[in-house]
Order: structure tokens, then sequence, then C-alpha cells
């Protein structure tokens, strides 16, 4: 006769992840008060601002420990009250925030990023900036050789590691283009004139980065003396510089795999990058355009190796014969807009069923150039007047309908007239940034998406910072508290502050900063996929552990939805791959997941994700709690 030994289930451990932060908004609806800037209480009815306050959710494990029934049925969960977002017993957040009740709802998460990627071209190198301060925290080559032995999810391609041409060293594959994934992680679009282009992954984390020579710590770029720059001098071991540039184990281990995309040739290759909502619980979904080759491609997120595009099977969207894709965003209905050098003309993609929708001209007599992208809060596309001079053009796919504004006329507080704009950016409130370009120029403006008035600083209609170090400026980015920051092709970074006009400008560095994509990430986290999530990672007695229910205590207002889902794994490392068992979304609570089919396993991460659809109101989660039961057979 046999009989079954009872083993309790210990308090969950939680494994490592890393935070996003997201969806600021400070409007208000349906009797919540969003938080400010400056930690204002943020209500449930309200998404939370930059800053909200965490109060009362400080409580780490109250309420959420190991209950055991006597029964070998074990209950673990977060209790009313007791979520943190500090990667603690109380979980982790992308985009979600915590109210003064210990709820999580919308808004910028208390684990903030704040930060910026921006490539330089010249030099072959990305620089990671604070955002709150213009200082320079990292500094990692663009490429690495492709070790698939030592990539983050095993060896993921199966055509043999990708081996850039390092000849010349790593300063020439012309670093462009950079896009935030939904966990902040960056991928570097490297153009590569005469080589094979390719795309990058480097982890914004440090739990994500990899320890690819095993020696037990992360060799990876830090500003060790915080003087607010990278040294580029080996001996003060701030930048990682590899002396045998062949071997990836010498380079930064935050710089996770490169991988080729389209072939080779004299033009120029990788070209336009950007990121998808994709599904619950996802990175994204990584779109890559390349320039010669007239196509776009579709990117994994864990290995960066091509994927279909569609169900069909297809590896690739081919675009018209004589469209040079030279950027690319994703709006909130998940359509990727793609835009030809120079001419306001765009290629429209589902990025759900892979196909190429339409192509969209302007105009002629609009008179509209075109370099940059941008997004708004209605799903409008943005392009600055580069090759029509002090211009801006907006198109409207819901109506048909294009709008051109012009800034011929508008003086800066040293009273030069805008130069040509180049980059472009919209901010939640409808206002619209673009930077002036001519040459040694560096110039800021901003103005009504609705009306394109100009919305002054002071008396001065924009603002031009042009010096000596402060030229050339390229793109747009905005930060979490919508503050635009320009890079200068000059080699710094500036931003303007909304409030007062007055100019910050980080340290300088070499010439060849050239980046005009969403590289702080805004545009992905305010219209792209305006949500966020909340996940827990839980461990069982062993691989037999039996998860028996989910329940959850929640509020859904009006524009707002709250689903789940729930993978479970024999490894936490698997828990993050496509191959995990996945249950859901589900939507109403509670879950008898024995009843879904889900299988015993050691791990179960349970994932909530709230979405907004008016970008104001927020769902809020009050608690859940999980069942199982775990236990060995003995003779």
């Amino acid at each position: 006769m046999s009989s079954r030994l009872l083993v309790p289930l210990v308090w969950m451990t939680l494994a490592g992840c890393q935070c996003q932060c997201t969806n600021k908004v400070d409007l208000t609806r349906d009797g919540g008060r969003a938080g400010g800037a400056g930690g204002g209480p943020v209500g449930d009815g309200g998404m939370g601002g930059s800053g909200g306050s965490s109060a009362g959710g400080q409580g780490g494990n109250a309420g959420g420990g190991t209950t055991d029934a006597g029964d070998g049925t074990n209950t673990v969960g977060i209790g009313p009250g007791s979520f943190t977002l500090d990667g603690g017993s109380g979980g982790l957040g992308s985009g979600v925030n915590i109210n003064p009740m210990g709820h999580i709802i919308l808004g910028v998460g208390s684990l903030d990023f704040g930060f910026m990627w921006v490539a330089n071209n010249n030099q072959g190198w990305v620089s990671k900036y604070d955002t709150r301060t213009g200082r320079e925290l990292g500094r990692y080559w663009a490429t690495i050789p492709k070790d698939c032995a030592n990539s983050p999810a095993g060896p993921p391609c199966a055509g043999g590691a990708f081996q850039p041409a390092l000849t010349a060293g790593p300063g020439r594959h012309n670093p462009s283009r950079t896009a935030i994934d939904r966990f902040g992680n960056v991928w570097v679009a490297n153009r590569a004139t005469g080589q094979q282009g390719s795309v990058t992954k480097i982890a914004n984390d440090q739990i994500d980065c990899v320890d690819r020579n095993g020696n037990g710590s992360i060799q990876t770029s830090r500003d060790l003396n915080n003087d607010g720059t990278i040294s580029m001098t080996p001996a003060d071991g701030e930048m990682i510089i590899p002396t045998n540039y062949s071997d990836p184990n010498q380079y930064d281990e935050c710089v996770l795999f490169s991988t080729p995309v389209g072939g080779t040739g004299s033009d120029v290759a990788e070209r336009a990058i950007a990121v998808s909502a994709g599904i619950e619980g996802s990175a994204g979904d990584v779109w890559v355009g390349n320039y010669r080759e007239r196509r776009l491609y579709k990117l994994s997120t864990l290995t960066g190796q091509e994927i279909p595009v569609n169900a069909g099977g297809q590896t690739f969207i081919q675009l018209p014969a004589d469209f040079g894709v030279y950027g690319a965003i994703v709006d909130s209905r998940q359509r990727l807009w793609a835009v030809h050098i120079g001419q306001a003309r765009f290629a429209l993609i589902d990025t759900q069923l892979g196909t190429l929708v339409q192509e969209v001209r302007a105009p002629g007599n609009l008179n509209c150039g075109a370099y940059a992208l941008g997004i708004d809060g209605k799903d409008r596309v943005w392009v600055p007047g580069w090759g029509a001079g002090a211009r801006a053009c907006r198109y409207d796919h819901a109506t048909g309908t294009w709008a051109a504004f012009d800034f011929t006329a508008a003086r800066s507080q040293t009273g030069t007239p805008f130069a040509m704009g180049r980059g472009i950016a919209v901010d939640v409130q409808g206002t619209v940034y673009m930077s002036g370009y001519g040459g040694s120029t560096g110039q800021l403006i901003r103005f009504d998406a609705e009306t394109g008035a100009i919305r002054p600083y002071g008396a001065n209609a924009f603002i031009d910072y042009s010096d000596a170090q402060s030229g050339g400026a390229i793109g747009v980015g905005l930060d979490n508290d919508g503050q635009p920051w320009v890079n200068n092709n000059s080699g710094n970074m500036v931003r303007i502050d909304n409030a007062t006009g007055a100019v910050l400008k980080s340290s300088q560095q070499a010439a060849g900063l050239y980046t005009y994509s969403d590289f702080t990430g805004y545009q992905l986290r305010n219209f792209t996929a305006p949500r966020g999530t909340y996940r827990r990672d839980f461990t069982g007695c062993d691989d037999e552990t039996e998860w028996r229910s989910l329940s959850w205590d929640a509020t859904t207002p009006a524009n707002t939805t709250l689903t789940v889902v729930v993978k479970v794994a024999n490894t936490i490392a698997e828990l993050s791959l496509p191959t995990a068992a996945r249950y859901g979304p589900f939507t109403t609570s509670p879950i008898d997941l024995m009843a879904q089919g889900v299988v015993k396993r050691k791990y179960l991460r349970v994932e909530f994700t709230l979405a907004s659809a008016d970008r104001v109101t927020t769902p809020v989660l009050r608690q859940f709690q999980v069942t199982s039961f775990c236990g060995v057979m003995i003779q």
C-alpha cells in the first residue's frame, strides 16, 4: 500500500526580470487623480504620472505568504495593499505603478528607466544617457561577432555564427536607428555601408546581460569616475574594448548579439527599425527596414533571428520597386508606417497579418519633405520638412486628409530663422516638437498638433542653441516627463526645458551622433502600446507541482481591460522562452487551472496586462492568489 507524504509549499521566490516605465498621462477620469511629476497621489480611476506615490505598496510579504490548508493545498499570492515593484516578493512591473492603497495601476512605474539610446554613426558605438541629467552612462560597440553557443537563449543561429567584417575595427558599421522594446532593451540598426547590414540587441538591465567569459561577474560599460562621459582609454575601464575583435568573449556582456539582415552591397542597408506591441507579456515585435532591398523583416526579440512575417511563412514584406525605406513607426492599431526618404510617401503595413496594405503619397502642392517619422494620439503620422524647408506635414489615415504647416516666418531668441525640419516627435498633450537642421545649426520648435500654431518659449518662437559644440540637429526624443531631447551630429545631447526654454547640454563625445527613431521609447509606450504588465514568478516543490487555481480582485472601468496569462516550466529560464507552456489570456476570476489543462511544473509565472483605450482611465489590480498542491509518493 502506498501513501502520500505531504510536503508544504515554501514561500515563492521571484525570478529575475526587468521593469519598464510607460504611459505617463496627467489627465483624469472616473474620479481618479493622476500623479504629478512631484509624486502626487494616484486615485483608483486615474493613470499614474511620473513619480506617482507608491505609499502603501511597501508591505513586502504582508498578505502574500504561504498558507497550508493541512491537506497539501497551499495558497500564495499578493494580498491587498502589498504590491511592490522593487524586485522583491511583491513582483516586477512594466508600465505600471502603485497607488496609495498599494494597488497596481497603469502609469510610470516606480522603477523608471529614464534612458535614451543614441548611435554614433561615425564611430560605431551606441551611448546610453540618463534623461534626468544628460549624463552618459554607458558606451557600447554596435556590433558583436555572433557566438551561438553563448547567446542568451541558447544557440539560435542555425545558419552558423555571424562574423561581421571587423578588419578595420568595430567603428565602421554605421549604427543609426535605435528602438526600445517593451522590456527596455535597445535594438540598433546598423547601416554598414559596403558591409553586412545587421541589427544588435543591447540589454538595458544588467540582470539580462550574459556572463560570456564565465568569470562570475558582468563586464559592461560604466561611468566609473562619475564625470558624465565614458572614457575611451582602455586603462580607465569605462568602455569594454576588446584586444581581439573576433572574440565575442572580450565584448561588453550587455551587448547580447548581432543578427545579419539582408545582403551586402555598396549602399546602406538597415535604415528603419520599430517595435510593435506583440502578444501579451512579450517584449514586442521588432521590425527592420532594409533600404537597398526595399524589404521589411521581423525579428525574434529572444534570439534576434528573422521570423515569418505572417501565417503563410513569408520571411519579409516586399515594398514597391522605387520605395527606399528610410524610417518606420507603429501606431496604436499595430499598423507600421514606413517612409521613403525626402518624400511624404508611406507604405502602410498590417503587422498582425504581415501584409502591405497600401501606399500613400502627399499631394504635390503641399510641398512635404520627409526624414523622421512621428505618431500622435490620434494615430496621425507626422514628417518634418526635410527637403522642403521649415515645414511639417501630417497625414490622417482615418479621414484620408493631409495638412502642411509652414514656419518660415518664425524667429528664435537670437533672431535666426528656422532651418530645415529633420527630427519630429509628438507628446500626449498634442504638442509637436521638430528639430531644425542647417549643417551646423541646432534648433527646436514646438507647435500645436491640431492647428500648427507655434507654442513659443516666452517671446521667442523657438530655441536656437547652436554653438561650436552643439549643431547638426538630428532626431527628437521625449523623456518620461515629456521634455524634448535633440541629438546633434556635433557629438552631444540637448534638452530644452518646456517651462523655461532653458538649455541643458550633455558632455561632448566624438562627432557622429545620428539617431532620429524612437530612441527613448516614448512613442512606443504612449501611442503604439498604451498598456502595462505586472508579473510574478513562483517556485513549487518539484517538477510534479500541481497549479490548481488562480483568482484576483480587480476593477475595469469603461475603456479599460485586464487580462492574465500563466506559464509553467521546470526552470526559471524556460519561463521566458517561446517553448514554455502558456495558458490564457483569461479575463474572469477565478480560473480553474487544472481544467484549463495546466501541466505539472516546478515554476509558475502569472502576468497581468492592464490596458487603456483612452490613455486616461486605468484598471486596478488589488490582489491575487494561486492555489497549488505538491507532494511526493512513498511506498
